[in-house]
């Protein structure tokens, strides 16, 4: 198991301009514009970066079903699509940490509604940002000095991987290691984490997926990629 911390993210000045404007139907009004300056490093403050990642062996897929060989079973028909061809995979969870929770909380209580919706615009790319910088440390681990290649990457609550199959991944990663823990409703907390999954293997052999929003239909989807 490797866990991440002191991470220190590379992230652009305008963070958090594309994924508003998208929210924002493509177009922002000059109040958005200096509010996202405003807040910027007030959100840069608030975030302790962290993540964590381990390996695991396949031991065969059938049907919906990935078969790992320490016993652990994921199920869905896009997991088992993906994965389908791996030898490994790695399973991973990062967060932005509690500050971020506590921020958009207490601005919230202040009754500031569009605020909220800047902070959460900001941090979420940020949290993309964090995604970015742990899939280049997994591929790199995953991929070797072999012919191998890496899956794109697959999350519980992604289209047609059910959100309770968290349970499974926070069977197999002590994620109280870098903070982050599973409510009743099999959400993370704090909100600003990402758990997933790569799968790796011969590059003749791996599905060829690009993003795993190539499996969805939603196309109005404002986080597709």
């Amino acid at each position: 198991m490797k866990i991440l911390e002191r991470v220190s993210l590379d992230m652009p000045a305008d963070i958090g301009k594309d994924f508003l404007t998208r929210l924002m139907g493509g177009r922002l009004i000059p109040e958005m514009e200096e509010m996202l300056e405003q807040n910027r490093p007030t959100c840069l403050k608030s975030i302790k970066p962290k993540g964590m990642y381990d390996t695991f062996e396949i031991s065969h897929i059938e049907g919906k079903s990935v078969y790992f060989k320490s016993g652990n079973i994921f199920t869905g028909p896009n997991i088992s699509k993906i994965l389908k061809g791996s030898d490994i995979a790695i399973i991973f969870i990062f967060t932005l940490g509690p500050g971020v929770d506590a921020l958009i909380k207490e601005t919230d209580k202040k009754g500031d509604s569009l605020a909220v919706i800047i902070m959460d615009a900001i941090t979420t790319s940020m949290l993309e940002c964090l995604g970015k910088y742990m899939a280049e440390i997994i591929k790199k681990e995953g991929i070797g000095g072999n012919n191998w290649a890496s899956t794109c990457s697959y999350s519980p609550g992604q289209y047609k991987w059910t959100i309770e199959e968290q349970k499974e991944i926070f069977s197999m990663v002590d994620c109280n290691k870098i903070g982050v823990s599973l409510n009743s409703s099999f959400l993370m907390i704090p909100f600003m984490s990402v758990s997933g999954v790569y799968g790796f293997g011969h590059i003749d052999k791996i599905d060829k997926t690009r993003v795993a929003c190539d499996l969805c239909p939603r196309e109005n989807c404002i986080g597709r990629r």
